[in-house]
């Protein structure tokens, strides 16, 4: 996997000093309550369903099912996190298109947070054949959510590489001589004849 094009957003870079900040440096680092820690939240389990709940400059609490598995539990800690550090109001009484907009914001968060691009450097050696698996056991989430951010992260390769092609063509001298302008009318020529 080649990181090298990748173009990290505004808030991958803010995410990943954060993480840095605390000592986050391999996928192993990943640890909930060290993370939350720093964005001063605090995780509870009990038997209902997954939900954020804060109150801004006095508290913050991530309920998680108790019955989730360790990755799923890890998934939607990440995607319930988005709401307290980003997020203003109460669902409850939101229009629904906001509800949906900031539940869009969350699932980007939730791939941005759970797997940071910048720890993704130690698998560059991974076989491409096995790094989904690896990269899902390592970060304790499921193979899905894995295939999915690598996904997201392979289209903005994608996306800088074309930029970079553009770039490269723009500044492309094309070099025109006596040869190349009797080359492009023989061809004109013989196109014309076969035309007819």
């Amino acid at each position: 996997m080649n990181l090298s094009l990748y173009r990290p957003t505004e808030l991958e870079k803010w995410l990943e000093k954060e993480y840095r900040s605390i000592g986050i440096e391999y996928a192993s680092d990943m640890d909930l309550d060290l993370i939350s820690s720093i964005f001063d939240v605090e995780i509870r389990t009990y038997a209902g369903p997954s939900f954020a709940e804060w109150k801004e400059d006095e508290y913050s609490f991530i309920f998680l099912n108790a019955y989730l598995n360790e990755k799923q539990r890890r998934e939607v800690f990440f995607h319930e996190l988005c709401h307290p550090l980003q997020h203003v109001g109460q669902q409850e009484i939101m229009p629904k298109s906001f509800i949906e907009l900031q539940e869009i914001q969350a699932k980007n968060f939730q791939h941005y947070a759970a797997m940071p691009s910048y720890l993704l450097e130690e698998f560059k050696s991974v076989s491409p054949s096995l790094l989904v698996k690896v990269i899902a056991e390592e970060f304790c989430l499921t193979e899905p959510f894995v295939q999915h951010r690598l996904e997201q992260i392979q289209k903005r390769v994608q996306s800088a590489q074309y930029e970079e092609e553009l770039i490269r063509r723009r500044n492309t001298k094309i070099v025109i001589d006596d040869d190349h302008v009797r080359r492009v009318i023989a061809e004109l020529g013989r196109k014309q004849l076969e035309g007819a």
